[in-house]
Formats: structure tokens, C-alpha cells, sequence
């Protein structure tokens, strides 16, 4: 009787969901129909002819009004842009490249690229590319112009600083890898340092090839460095946390209303857990980094150190639209790290409420009081984003010396003294240090740049304000004509005068830093974007205060511990 009674329920059971999907389906169906008549109606009894591809992709966009900022439709030019981000593999020059003073720009060239071999040089500037000005050019188009298939030509012509004439270089574009792993090396005698940019196609193996160079060269400890990487590649991710976790460990787990995954650690960890690593986030660090750096925090394989991470813990699956290259990302699922944090922050344009509604005993891993545990019992919150152990500001600029850095002064200067420095036979190397003339030279030339002089700090623009204030008080008054200048008048000259020494005067207060900005460019300029790292690094505040961390055997394992309930 019992049986039948149970029975009785599950068939009633089935039947409910059964009818609830027939209703959902048939009204999906019917505002399916509803909007075809409205964009049919509006294709044939508009007052005026509107374009079809317009109109239809005004209507895709809107979706993302009711869904999420991730969630994108791709023509087929953007598929293919993202096909390279991801594949990160292209037919090009070798380049990068960005706009200067309103002048497409060469930033630098790729070791070991068909723009490196022919000569090109940082600091060049692209003002025609087949015979086609680049002026007034955008990134993209230039972009678009410069890739094309491997082996084909293209003709750039450049202006380049101690040169009269136009140089023009006729280039045989071949494939380009983009290197996830931009720089890695030795920080000192034991430890190891490896910055990792993005998480495209190969970026497991970079990674991979990047500790095994590190560990020829006796490391011992190990900094890993996802500040401000965007993601990428989610099996990337796993590919890259399987490097530091023995093998049957939970890496991350996704859950959505059509997926459900987890993934584990395959192999053997190719970095001994004796080995401390400190691993450095920020705000700019999301997603496939992300859950890198909770995949070890939750392991207590490393310490996490800088700034909370942007929590953009959702899943996005690509789906093919037609056989014309149209394409749409769409959300699918949340990622959870492996003690069951979710990574996404409801913030950042979706909350994770499905799984909360298929499971109603499952924590909501978003809200920020809900408390979680590392493996070893270190206590860690939800709410989306990852929380280091220990937090670390970044290298505070002065206001002289962001402007100096947002203006690229230091990359002007070292392109313009390059070829006086050649001709010189000057050795700039890490050794190299910047006389006092280049000080004065640079100090010259930024005093100069009519950029730098229109960049106002925060006091320097209030007085802006109030001498344009008190020339909309003499037009209202009537007093225009007056010649003579009163009292508030000869005063803001005499602060005009005072900020102008100012200037001068926060150049040499802000010497060691503009001596340090010199050399890096230099540096990049001459040998390389390696080598400018490098050198950037014994600045780095961040990378500091985690060599001094790691350098430390019993800080390291108490801060590793010190959180234990």
C-alpha cells in the first residue's frame, strides 16, 4: 500500500514538472512569435527603411539589458580577434604598437619576429602602411591592416627620431606567438620569479617551461605573479594550478542549470610542496587567475598577497550562429573553488542564484559574511573575488610623477636620446647609470612638453577655475576693457609663477624615481621588454615586500598559519 501511495506521488510529481516545462516552452514559443511580428512590422510599415542587420543587431544587444555585461554577440570579425586572443597564435609583424601624440607608434618589437629581424625599433612611428597615411588611425584598424595570412607583404613607412628621410620596410608577415608567460627569472640566488600575463591556448606549457628554466637555475622559492591578468582559458587554469597541486586535488567545479564539471589535479605537482610561493593579486586579477589563486589559497599551497580580486566568477560558452562566422558568448555557469567558494561578486553583473535554487540547502557563497575554511582550517569569506592573506599596496606615484608616466614622457625621452647615445657607443645596461646631463636633458624636455604643462594637478586646476571665474565677473560687470589688473588679478599670477617652480622643484624632489624611469625605458628601448622588466622589478613595492616574506622560512609558515580556527 505504501508503495503504491509513493508511487502515486512520484508520477504526480513528474506530471507537475512535466506540465511546468510545457507552459515554459510554450511561452518561450509564444514571445519568440511576438517579437519576429514586431521586427517584421517594423522591416515592412516603418515611416522610413531601416537596415536589416541594424535593426536585428539593436534587438540582440538588448539581451544584454536583461542578462549579464559577459554576454556578447560577435560578428564575424570579433570571433575572429577572439580566436586570437585564445589560440594566441597570429599571422603578423611582431609588433606592439599604440597611439603617441595622436601617431600610431611602435612600443616594441618581439624578439625574434619578422619586425625585430628587419630592424624595426621601438619608439618608431607608422605613418603610412601600404601607402595608406595611418593618420587619425585607430588601433583597431590598424591592427586589421598589419595581421593578414602568413607570408603575405606589407609595406610600412616610418619616421624615425635622428633621421630626416621616411624609412620604408617592405615585411613578410609570419606567424606570431603571444607568450602568456612574458618574463621569468631569478630574483636572487634561490628565488624564482614568474609573471603570467593571460591564460590563452598554451599557457600550461609556458608556465611549465618557465619552472623547469628556474629550477635548472636553482630555485627554492617562487613568486607567481596574475597581477592584473584578465583570465582566459579555463582548462588553462587547470592546466597551470595541476603545476603546484598533487595529483586527485579539487582545482574548481562549475555549476549552472545545463553544467556541472569538476576538475582535479591529473599529475604529480611539478613544484615541490616543500617549496613556499607567494602569488601576487589585485584588483585587475579575474577569472581563469582567479581560480588559480583560490585553488592554491584554499590548498594552502601559497600565500596570496596584494589586493582583492575583481570576482568575475562566471562561466561563458561560445555557441556558433550561422556558417557566416556569427557567433554568441553566453553564461552558463558559476565557478566554485574547491572548499566551495564562489568566485563571481553579484557586482559585476550576475548573482549566483542558480544553484542556490536547485539546492535549497546550499550556502550562498556571495554573501560576504559567509565563512569558509581552507584545507588546513585558515579562515577565508564568500562574497565573490579572491581575499589575499596578506594585503600590500602597490608603488604610490606622486601627482609629478603620473603624469609624467600617463604622458609616456620617459619612453619619448629614451627614443629621442637613443640615437645620440648610439653614436656615442654608450653601453646601457643594467650597470649603466644615468649621468647627471641626461637628468638635466629629461628635466628640459619634460619642462617643455606642451602636454606635460597643460596637465594640471589637483591645486593647479582650482586656480584655473577662479581665473576663469573672475573673467565671467568682468564680463558681467562690463569691465573687459580695463587694462590695469587688481589685486586678485597680480595674485594669481604670482600663484601661477609659484606652481611653475614647483614644477621644477618636484622634478629634482622626485629625481630617484625619475633616474629609475630613464634607465627602464632605456633599457626596453635598447635590449628589450625583458630586460625592462627585470629592472622594474627591484621597484616593485609588491614583489619586495613578498621577497621579504619568502625569504623568511618562519614568517612565511606562520602567516600561512595564522589563521587556523
Amino acid at each position: 500500500m505504501k508503495l503504491k501511495i509513493k508511487l502515486s506521488t512520484l508520477a504526480l510529481s513528474l506530471l507537475m514538472i512535466t506540465e511546468s516545462l510545457a507552459r515554459k516552452s510554450e511561452e518561450f514559443y509564444e514571445g519568440v512569435t511576438r517579437l519576429n511580428k514586431v521586427l517584421n512590422d517594423v522591416n515592412r510599415k516603418y515611416v522610413e527603411e531601416v537596415d536589416t542587420e541594424d535593426l536585428v543587431n539593436s534587438a540582440i544587444e538588448g539581451l544584454r539589458d536583461v542578462l549579464d555585461p559577459h554576454t556578447a554577440v560577435f560578428s564575424p570579425k570579433d570571433y575572429d580577434n577572439l580566436k586570437v586572443s585564445t589560440d594566441g597564435e597570429f599571422g603578423g609583424l611582431g609588433i606592439t604598437i599604440a597611439i603617441r601624440e595622436k601617431i600610431l607608434t611602435i612600443i616594441s618589437p618581439l624578439q625574434g619576429t619578422p619586425a625585430f629581424k628587419i630592424g624595426l625599433q621601438a619608439g618608431d612611428k607608422i605613418v603610412k602602411i601600404d601607402g595608406e597615411s595611418t593618420k587619425s588611425i585607430s588601433i583597431n584598424d590598424a591592427v586589421d591592416k598589419l595581421r593578414g595570412k602568413i607570408g603575405t607583404d606589407v609595406t610600412i613607412s616610418i619616421v624615425r627620431s635622428g633621421h630626416i628621410e621616411i624609412m620604408d620596410f617592405t615585411i613578410t608577415r609570419d606567424k606570431i606567438v603571444i607568450h602568456s608567460v612574458p618574463y621569468s627569472g631569478m630574483l636572487n640566488h634561490d628565488i624564482g620569479y614568474i609573471k603570467v600575463a593571460q591564460f590563452a591556448k598554451n599557457t600550461g606549457r609556458d608556465v611549465k617551461f618557465a619552472i623547469e628554466k628556474l629550477q635548472s637555475q636553482g630555485m627554492k622559492k617562487l613568486i607567481l605573479d596574475l597581477r592584473y591578468n584578465p583570465g582566459g582559458l579555463l582548462s588553462q587554469a587547470i592546466e597551470v594550478s595541476d603545476l603546484f597541486l598533487d595529483k586527485g586535488k579539487v582545482i574548481v567545479s562549475t555549476k549552472g542549470r545545463t553544467q556541472q564539471s569538476e576538475a582535479r589535479a591529473e599529475t604529480k605537482a611539478l613544484v615541490d610542496s616543500r617549496i613556499p610561493i607567494v602569488t601576487l593579486i589585485n584588483e585587475g586579477s579575474a577569472s581563469a587567475s582567479e581560480i588559480v589563486s583560490g585553488a592554491l589559497q584554499d590548498w594552502d599551497r601559497s600565500l596570496l598577497m596584494g589586493k582583492t580580486t575583481f570576482g568575475k566568477g562566471s562561466v561563458q560558452t561560445i555557441y556558433p550562429l550561422d556558417a557566416k562566422g556569427n557567433a554568441i558568448k553566453l553564461t552558463t555557469a558559476f565557478y566554485y573553488l574547491p572548499m566551495g567558494r564562489c568566485i563571481n561578486k553579484p557586482e559585476n553583473g550576475i548573482r549566483d542564484e542558480t544553484h542556490a535554487k536547485s539546492d535549497s540547502t546550499a550556502v550562498d557563497s556571495t554573501k560576504k559574511e559567509e565563512v569558509f575554511y581552507t584545507n588546513a582550517g585558515r579562515k577565508v569569506y564568500g562574497g565573490g573575488g579572491i581575499t589575499p592573506d596578506l594585503e600590500a599596496e602597490a608603488t604610490h606615484l606622486t601627482w609629478m610623477e603620473q603624469i609624467i608616466e600617463r604622458q609616456s614622457l620617459f619612453f619619448k625621452f629614451a627614443v629621442k636620446v637613443r640615437p645620440s647615445l648610439d653614436s656615442k657607443k654608450v653601453k646601457v645596461d643594467e650597470t649603466w647609470e644615468v649621468p647627471s646631463s641626461l637628468f638635466k636633458e629629461f628635466e628640459e624636455f619634460v619642462l617643455k612638453d606642451s602636454v606635460f604643462n597643460e596637465s594640471k594637478g589637483p591645486s593647479e586646476t582650482s586656480v584655473k577655475v577662479l581665473e576663469e571665474v573672475l573673467e565671467s565677473e568682468k564680463k558681467w560687470e562690463g569691465d573687459t576693457l580695463r587694462t590695469t589688473k587688481d589685486e586678485v588679478e597680480i595674485a594669481i599670477e604670482k600663484l601661477k609663477e609659484a606652481f611653475a617652480m614647483r614644477r621644477t622643484k618636484a622634478l629634482q624632489s622626485n629625481a630617484e624615481y625619475i633616474r629609475r624611469g630613464i634607465k627602464r625605458e632605456l633599457l626596453g628601448v635598447i635590449l628589450g621588454d625583458a630586460t625592462r622588466t627585470a629592472y622594474n622589478l627591484k621597484s616593485d613595492t609588491q614583489v619586495l615586500k613578498a621577497i621579504e616574506i619568502i625569504a623568511d622560512d618562519t614568517k612565511y609558515q606562520k602567516l600561512l598559519t595564522s589563521k587556523l580556527k
